[in-house]
């Protein structure tokens, strides 16, 4: 493990130990989360799908597709053994280890990763980059993610926010079936990378209209 990742892997550690509920351990309000979560479940129907948590934290994500009975084949990951302490203990019948992107050993129809990359750390981009790559490896029809966007100015200087056209433009070069979202907060945006156009993935869409 680099150093940059040991550093993240140690800041989201303390968190899980210190903070005094799950919001601060995951730094993170309700609203937010429930926003970027239904983001993504809106244009997705999971149900019978198998989807990987990448930076699952401390299993939020997974009691929101319980709470909408929704019957996706869950698996949550993080790179804090302590997030991972804390999912097991929230929802002992879910599976949630530690590890990272580039551990992932099989496909999984969705990958998601909802606002991870959000510590500042030493070639955070370069993590970044080769995070989402390995993340859309992982997934045999879409990788989604979330991440903080530089429109908004009222963050800690610890935090981390990105240029949306730079994320953009290093989506487009990983898959040209992309989808941009910047209208559900004010400081956040989200990309979902497809492997096929809708017009394959959706035949019913057009019916016989070829």
């Amino acid at each position: 493990m680099s150093d940059e990742m040991k550093a993240v892997r140690q800041y989201w550690d303390d968190r899980a130990r210190q903070g005094a509920d799950d919001c601060e351990r995951i730094e993170s309000g309700r609203k937010g989360q429930r926003l970027r979560f239904e983001s993504f479940l809106r244009a997705h129907d999971l149900n019978g799908r198998s989807v990987l948590d990448i930076g699952c934290g401390v299993g939020d994500f997974f009691s929101r597709l319980r709470e909408r009975a929704i019957a996706a084949d869950y698996s949550g990951i993080d790179v804090s053994p302590q997030m991972v302490q804390r999912a097991r203990e929230r929802f002992p019948e879910a599976r949630f280890d530690v590890g990272d992107a580039a551990g992932v050993a099989r496909q999984f129809d969705y990958t998601v990763a909802f606002a991870i990359h959000n510590v500042k750390v030493e070639r955070g981009r370069e993590i970044l980059e080769r995070s989402l790559r390995e993340q859309f490896n992982a997934a045999a029809v879409a990788a989604h993610i979330s991440l903080l966007t530089d429109r908004y100015q009222g963050f800690a200087p610890h935090i981390q926010a990105w240029r949306v056209e730079e994320i953009l433009t290093l989506a487009l070069s990983i898959t040209p079936y992309v989808s941009l979202r910047h209208d559900y907060l004010p400081n956040d945006f989200s990309l979902t990378l497809y492997r096929r156009p809708l017009i394959d993935a959706e035949p019913s869409l057009t019916g016989d209209l070829s």
